[in-house]
């Protein structure tokens, strides 16, 4: 098992590595390799099949470092960026244009003064010394684009979005409309003016929110929740599913859909938990009680409700963690990890319930792990 630490710090002035961990006997973390250095910080993290896109330094990044998980050892970073021109957030995807073959899509505006202009550089996942690994303005790789969806943490999120273009769900790059997505067979999706969020899209599952639409409670359980479609792509058809809250995260692995249960704060009230969050920082670690104050948690409050909802069977399992810093890191078969605060869980998936929680790993860094996978 391995584990990725990193927080985004793309907002501000603040730097903190991207780590790349191993546990040991005592349940504690190991330390692989450093795969971005403080000095650079994190921009972002896109995750995809067997590889992980790290993009840094942390305002405008300018290289990618790719973590192959069968083979997570060696080191493989790719500048894309050397002018340092400004990178197009919420734009930067991946792409699968054949199976198994995932290229990170990075648009960069290369003119100040005319938003309108720039160009797109795709960077192959491939190993150095297999050929060539930037292509430029391939555009139609958007059409394969691939979102893991957003992980947990305290960092503020990001969205792609798009709408209807004529039969089809596009988006929108320097003057450029690219479809996407075919346009589900729902009347309310049929107005042009509805702005679709691309919340998670993987080879065999799109799922949608209408970004401007307001969610209702409905009777069922007295909460909130929000409506999803869900295109199940390998035999396209469209279904609609209700999410839990109304500004929660979701994030695909499989046919699994993790849900970071979220609700709109007004009053900007801290979750539940805060007070068992690191409160201060170091050059290595972030204050994490503070970020939760500052960003997500402000606007967002997480009562630590997580959510596995199985598209391909409707299987829900929910998880009352009682702390707004958690989430789920992995599903992988049978087995789940996820994270409270400093601790990780592995449990089993037993019908509809989680079985046989152990703790993996307890130690500082923890609080950053938001990436995991196996790998031989």
């Amino acid at each position: 098992m391995y584990l990725l630490a990193g927080t985004p710090t793309n907002y501000g002035d603040e730097k903190f590595p991207v780590s790349l961990y191993r546990v040991n006997v005592s349940e504690k973390l190991k330390l692989v390799r450093e795969v971005v250095p403080q000095t650079d910080g994190l921009y972002a993290v896109h995750a995809m099949g067997d590889v992980i896109f790290v993009a840094h330094p942390h305002v405008t990044p300018t290289r990618v470092s790719i973590i192959h998980t069968d083979d997570p050892l060696p080191a493989d970073d790719v500048v894309f960026n050397p002018d340092g021109f400004n990178s197009i957030q919420s734009r930067e995807v991946l792409a699968e244009p054949k199976q198994g073959s995932v290229n990170g899509l990075f648009p960069l505006a290369t003119n100040a003064a005319d938003p309108g202009k720039g160009r797109l550089v795709s960077v192959l996942s491939g190993f150095a010394g297999t050929g060539a690994r930037l292509k430029f303005d391939t555009w139609e790789e958007y059409t394969a684009l691939r979102i893991d969806g957003e992980s947990g943490g305290p960092s503020l999120g990001s969205g792609l979005f798009g709408r209807m273009i004529g039969d089809k769900l596009a988006i929108s790059i320097f003057g450029r409309d690219i479809p996407v997505e075919s346009l589900p067979p729902f009347p309310h999706t049929m107005n042009k003016q509805i702005i679709v969020w691309f919340m998670a899209v993987s080879r065999d599952y799109s799922v949608l929110a209408l970004a401007n639409t307001v969610p209702a409670p409905p009777a069922e359980k007295g909460g909130t929740f929000r409506e999803m479609l869900v295109h199940e792509r390998v035999r396209d058809q469209w279904k609609k599913i209700q999410i839990e809250g109304n500004n929660s995260r979701l994030r695909l692995f499989g046919s699994w859909l993790a849900t970071i249960v979220g609700m709109a704060n007004p009053d900007h009230k801290p979750g539940p938990g805060r007070e068992n969050e690191r409160g201060s920082s170091t050059d290595r670690l972030p204050n994490v009680q503070e970020q939760y104050a500052t960003f997500l948690g402000r606007e967002t409050s997480l009562p630590g409700i997580l959510v596995l909802q199985d598209l391909a069977d409707g299987r829900k399992i929910r998880i009352e963690t009682g702390q707004e810093d958690s989430e789920i890191l992995r599903v992988e078969g049978d087995t789940v990890l996820y994270r409270i605060n400093d601790t990780i869980y592995q449990a089993k998936i037993v019908g509809d319930q989680l079985k046989d929680a152990t703790v993996v790993v307890k130690d500082e860094d923890v609080p950053e792990i938001h990436w995991a996978f196996w790998s031989k």
